[in-house]
């Protein structure tokens, strides 16, 4: 599974499987806000560009991969 950053670019690829998701790309510092994924460098200066607005903990970024994921499935099973 290959990720991108919603403000550089920044990807990850990745074996998907939900301890990847959390255990990497989680503990690797990618974050979400809505349905935008972002890398650690742009998660970590997210609050200078998003004053109250902290992002959501990792049950938001791991249902996000996770909604991905099935949504790309879908797209080669139909």
């Amino acid at each position: 599974m290959n990720i991108l950053c919603s403000r550089c670019g920044a990807s990850k690829e990745f074996r998907y499987s939900a301890g990847n998701v959390l255990c990497t790309v989680y503990t690797q510092g990618w974050r979400s806000y809505g349905s935008a994924l972002y890398c650690p460098e742009c998660a970590s200066t997210w609050d200078e560009r998003n004053k109250d607005r902290p992002l959501p903990g990792p049950e938001a970024t791991v249902s996000l991969i996770d909604y991905y994921h099935l949504s790309s499935k879908r797209k080669y099973h139909l």
